[in-house]
């Protein structure tokens, strides 16, 4: 098995603001020729409602307005508002309107699929089908907190929304499909609308980051479609290994045109505060960093889509003279033993930590069909996982104490390896324990004034002590920052 090197990168990340600047951001986000292709006119994203099972209860597209409308937490179905969003405040920065996370594919795929249409169909459809994959996943894996601050109970979601937005090309206007995944924080659970735990979903980034990669990795029709036009899909990294010698050319001048244009915006704003540039200055701009420091380029007579054929014939691109990839044929599920992958998948999360989530186990053993090579449809990729992560996670247990509440996104689960290898780290300290204990020095005013309780004021004094080694074991949330600080 050979290490993934690329696929869906770039983590969560929530968005603060109001309709209006996530219009703008998502319009920035790509060439100013660009068309956002949704199937339907004057649309700009794709809206789906997802019950607890992670079916989808209520498709549609939304325009502009109805898009800046769902940013504000306005239901575009009914109409209704799901609530007010926290103002900003000093320290806070209010409420987060959707958290988003984008799937990508590495810059050759792109490249092929600006290439070939035939490519550019079998690459929208994988990249569809791995945010059909995530969005069922979160369906049936999100939860909120309800009741009061001191007792909060956290339960699944009855219903929550994303809404997909794709672009074909960057802002700098070469290849980069991607599709910007902005998972709705307002969710609808125990008889209203309610915040989405997003301290949850952060938990959960790792697992779905993996599942985006394993889908369009294991692509079968992308793959073949590849194939049709003399490519080879990476069935591990997801290139095409045709084209991937000339990623680095991409990108660095992708990074230049950038650089260019940032400086440009920021010369036209200084002329014009206050105001945002429209699609004719945004596509004048975008060929002016096009053209500088190229002399004897005329980017005026080019198309957008032709900018970046002529960096690629630049860089030594002939479609009559490319060299067929070599690479490790690709398996099918059948070849992988469900048992081997899940215990390889606790192997991993016991060499990063003591204690883990089940959506860490599902991660891991995303991981490890990936770098298998493996090639498979997204709905039996997703059997696999499921059934592998079950096994795994039978073979943990938890440290929590028994009949305590056990949520997904909190790290409770351990293996018997684990547990004999902190006792033996345990016996080896006790051992070289000396009989006679430093004296412990008196903190008990400085633990009084600081609000500390009984146990954090033993730890404090330890730590203060002339004793060479000092272990302080305790659960997250007991106090301990309090008491160290």
């Amino acid at each position: 098995m050979r290490e993934v090197v690329a696929g869906v990168k770039g983590g969560v990340i929530p968005f603060h603001g109001n309709g209006a600047a996530a219009r703008r951001y998502v319009e920035a986000d790509r060439s100013g020729a660009d068309e956002y292709y949704l199937g339907a006119d004057n649309a700009i994203a794709e809206y789906i409602a997802l019950d607890a099972k992670g079916e989808v209860t209520a498709a549609r597209s939304l325009s502009p307005d109805e898009y800046e409308g769902w940013v504000d937490w306005r239901d575009p179905i009914t109409g209704e508002s799901m609530g007010t969003p926290r103002k900003p405040a000093e320290g806070t920065k209010g409420s987060p309107l959707f958290c988003e996370m984008t799937i990508n594919s590495p810059k050759s795929l792109s490249v092929a699929a600006a290439l070939h249409p035939e490519v550019s169909a079998a690459l929208d459809a994988a990249q569809q089908d791995a945010l059909t994959e995530i969005r069922r996943w979160l369906g049936q894996h999100s939860v909120t907190r309800v009741g009061p601050r001191d007792a909060r109970e956290i339960v699944p979601i009855e219903q929550m929304q994303v809404v997909g937005i794709s672009h074909k090309t960057s802002r700098a206007g070469d290849p980069h499909r991607h599709i910007h995944m902005q998972i709705g924080t307002r969710i609808f659970a125990a008889g209203k609308w309610r915040a989405l735990d997003t301290a949850a979903l952060f938990k959960q980034q790792g697992a779905i980051r993996a599942m985006g990669t394993a889908v369009i990795a294991a692509h079968p029709e992308l793959a073949e479609t590849l194939s049709r036009h003399g490519l080879t899909l990476d069935p591990v990294s997801g290139e095409v290994s045709e084209l991937e010698p000339f990623n680095a050319v991409m990108s660095k001048r992708s990074a230049q045109i950038n650089r260019n244009l940032d400086r440009l915006e920021a010369e036209w704003q200084a002329e014009h505060p206050g105001e945002m540039p429209g699609p004719v200055v945004t596509a004048r701009m975008q060929g002016t960093a096009w053209a500088h420091q190229r002399p004897g380029k005329k980017p005026a007579d080019l198309k957008n889509e032709q900018w970046w054929q002529q960096e690629l014939t630049d860089a030594g691109y002939d479609p009559d003279n490319l060299a067929r990839g070599t690479l490790q044929p690709s398996v099918s599920l059948d070849a992988l033993p469900v048992q081997e992958v899940a215990s390889r998948a606790l192997d991993r999360c016991a060499a990063a930590s003591s204690a883990w989530t089940p959506h860490t186990v599902t991660e891991q053993v995303t991981r490890i069909v990936t770098e298998a090579g493996v090639q498979a449809a997204p709905a039996q990729l997703r059997e696999f996982i499921s059934e592998a992560s079950e096994v795994a996670v039978s073979d943990c247990f938890s440290i929590l104490p028994p009949g305590a509440a056990t949520p997904e996104h909190v790290a409770h689960l351990t293996s018997l390896g684990v547990i004999a290898a902190e006792t033996a780290l345990r016996d080896q300290l006790t051992t070289s324990t000396p009989e006679q204990e430093p004296q412990h020095p008196e903190v008990t005013e400085a633990a009084q004034a600081a609000g500390l309780d009984a146990g954090q004021r033993t730890a404090a004094a330890a730590v203060a002590s002339t004793d060479p080694l000092v272990i302080v074991e305790g659960a997250a949330g007991s106090g301990n920052t309090t008491w160290s600080e």
